[in-house]
């Protein structure tokens, strides 16, 4: 069994969170597979302080 840290847990829910709005915010379809460079730039996100709303927007948004 895997025992998590409560940052992990955090950071897990905000993920689930982020892949949410992006799914209802139509900037994804579903099934998104994740790969690691992807989470790794998620965790980047969560630790800045981005609301999963915030990050969903900066990931999957246009760039001026």
């Amino acid at each position: 069994m895997e025992v998590l840290s409560a940052s992990e847990i955090e950071l897990r829910a905000w993920i689930s969170r982020w892949y949410d709005h992006a799914v209802a915010a139509g900037l994804v379809r579903p099934p998104y597979l994740l790969d690691d460079a992807k989470a790794m730039r998620l965790q980047a996100y969560f630790a800045a302080g981005l609301t999963p709303e915030e990050g969903a927007q900066l990931f999957f948004g246009t760039v001026h």
